[in-house]
């Protein structure tokens, strides 16, 4: 998805999509940014607990309502909504009327948001009674982080020591939109 107008027909088609009344979503397509993009696609908390989801293995919908407790309604409208931008491939179970939703290249690019949420949440709204996500590399059981690594010295830096800095696009031109 590279041009402006594949990502207007895309916020356009989510944005037509009927959504629960207590749950809306926002427009954030003319604010030019690239978060503002995500949220536009992806701000929905359902959303973000259904990816979470299939990165720990769910893949069909009474999995996925089970985990949450969310209503079949909103439920089916999420993955539809998902599958419509890419992020989960609906596949019908061999010799089943069901389907599993499978995460596809676009939802894998979406774990390190998803466990740096999970590292915040770990972090700051850690209680004893609430679980917390773990992340360990398969081979070796160590655990592993979401962090920043310099792709000149392949060290991990600290978040403050990053400069973030927002580029305003460059027309054709070379003028700044």
């Amino acid at each position: 998805m590279g041009s402006k107008g594949e990502l207007t027909k895309l916020v356009q088609k989510v944005n037509l999509m009927s959504y629960d009344q207590t749950m809306t979503k926002t427009n954030y397509e003319k604010l030019n940014c690239p978060v503002a993009r995500c949220l536009s696609v992806l701000g929905d908390q359902w959303t973000f607990l259904i990816i979470r989801d299939t990165f720990s293995g769910k893949t069909r919908f009474g999995e996925f309502q089970e985990s949450l407790g969310i209503s079949k309604n909103l439920l089916s409208r999420r993955l539809e909504e998902l599958c419509a931008i890419g992020v989960l491939d609906r596949k019908p179970i061999p010799g089943s009327k069901r389907f599993e939703y499978l995460p596809t290249e676009k939802c894998f690019d979406l774990r390190p948001v998803v466990l740096s949420m999970a590292a915040w949440g770990n972090r700051w709204f850690a209680a004893d009674n609430l679980s917390q996500i773990e992340c360990s590399d398969k081979t070796t059981g160590h655990p592993v982080e979401v962090g920043f690594i310099d792709t000149v010295t392949n060290q991990k830096i600290g978040s403050s020591d990053l400069h973030v800095e927002r580029r305003e696009a460059q027309a054709a031109d070379g003028a700044s939109r």
